[in-house]
């Protein structure tokens, strides 16, 4: 069980942990509600508000529509237009079909419940909390689309949680916390239809073209990183097997650790594409899908404070290793921008497969919400000590500067 209290705190702390604390009931009812009403990728109506709502009845000032999307937004307190923004980010967004198979519930509280304690230190120190509704994680990806418009500029740190299973860890040690870049490409081919059997000499094989696509993209993974990923589905190969198809398209992602060689990697497939085209004959159609995700840098100095303060509340959790990234978030290209952690933090006492009912089960269990308030605090804590310690926010952000310059950023 996560202690409630923790001795040694300053006032100020005890003022910051007591806030969450009051409000557990209501941030678990709130958590109850966005599970219980899962809404898809920018279909987050009902949540985004809830969680808006909770925090404008609660003293912030709530700037919805952020960055032309109607389920993000942005709830602040400032105290002193000179000190520090510290920024929590909310996600709400459940998977389709499936409901909260991430524990985006989870999140939203999490974010939504440091920014209270935080802000309850403001009565003593000055700085700027805010909390971002960030809507979409799981497609689209809300955060890029926020972080090119502007929305994260002058924010000092930002932080969030994810839930996870017992393996989840706090990414506090060089080559932790990492997340592949990811670009969503759509390739699509035209090519001129005829009787497959009759004169099929008279046809261009739009399907030809998209299996040859293929063929080159499975020739160069010989050729990539080992942290390198593409593929891909055939999304259009046809109408019928008797006419030569005239149109066909695949959506493909392709990822790497970096920014710069995904990019490199995007390019390659574009030309695999376009030589599919020239030796079909076929016509082709490079799109890219959607905004990358960029990949993840996680800022340790802050997840080293992050983890002190998670010890000491009793959520202790397995030692961070280097590994390499898996998976991909719309958190990284927030991190471009600002210094950010995204903690883990187990939601299950064993591991399961992620994205699933077992997921969606413990998403609303009191395990869940016991960890998922004990994480608040941990980021409150933390977002306290670089308001009042100028030493731990400049290292912060010479970590930040060092570690982006050195990714191309």
């Amino acid at each position: 069980m996560v202690q409630a209290e923790v001795a040694g705190l300053s006032t100020v702390q005890e003022a910051v942990v007591a806030a969450i604390e009051a409000e557990r009931d209501d941030l678990i009812a709130l958590s109850r509600f966005i599970h219980a009403h899962p809404e898809i990728a920018m279909q987050e109506a009902e949540s985004s508000a809830a969680c808006a709502t909770f925090l404008e009845r609660r003293g912030f000032n709530v700037e919805r529509n952020v960055a032309g999307l109607p389920t993000a937004f942005r709830a602040s307190v400032a105290r002193s237009g000179e000190a520090p923004t510290i920024a929590y980010l909310a996600e709400y967004d459940a998977l389709p079909g499936l409901g909260h198979g991430c524990g985006h519930n989870l999140i939203a509280i999490a974010g939504i419940g440091a920014g209270i304690g935080l802000r309850a230190a403001l009565d003593s120190v000055p700085g700027t909390v805010a909390v971002f509704g960030t809507p979409a994680e799981e497609a689209i990806g809300g955060k890029a689309i926020m972080a090119e418009a502007g929305v994260f500029d002058g924010v000092d740190a930002a932080m969030g949680a994810h839930p996870g299973t017992v393996e989840a860890v706090c990414p506090t040690v060089e080559g932790s916390g990492q997340a592949l870049a990811c670009q969503g490409v759509r390739i699509e081919f035209v090519g001129r239809p005829a009787h497959a059997a009759a004169d099929p000499y008279n046809g261009i094989n739009a399907l030809n073209a998209l299996i040859e696509t293929f063929n080159g993209i499975n020739a160069l993974r010989q050729h990539v990183r080992s942290d390198a990923r593409i593929h891909g589905i055939v999304t259009h190969g046809g109408e019928a097997p008797n006419v030569v198809p005239a149109f066909a398209a695949g959506d493909f992602l392709v990822r790497a650790q970096t920014l710069a060689y995904m990019n490199e990697l995007v390019e390659k497939v574009h030309r695999i594409a376009e030589g599919a085209a020239a030796i079909t004959g076929a016509e082709v159609r490079f799109l890219l899908s959607e905004r990358a995700n960029f990949d993840m840098i996680t800022n340790h100095t802050l997840a080293r404070r992050i983890k002190t303060h998670l010890d000491a509340l009793g959520l202790v959790m397995p030692a961070a290793v280097p590994e390499e990234g898996s998976g991909s978030t719309d958190w990284g290209n927030v991190s471009y921008v600002v210094p950010s952690v995204e903690t883990g933090y187990p939601i299950l006492d064993r591991v399961c497969t992620w994205h699933s009912q077992e997921v969606v089960d413990a998403a609303d269990s009191p395990m869940g919400y016991d960890h998922t308030i004990a994480v608040a605090k941990a980021m409150a804590l933390a977002g306290l000590d670089l308001l009042t310690d100028p030493v731990l926010l400049q290292r912060v952000k010479g970590e930040f500067a060092e570690t982006r310059a050195a990714r191309g950023g």
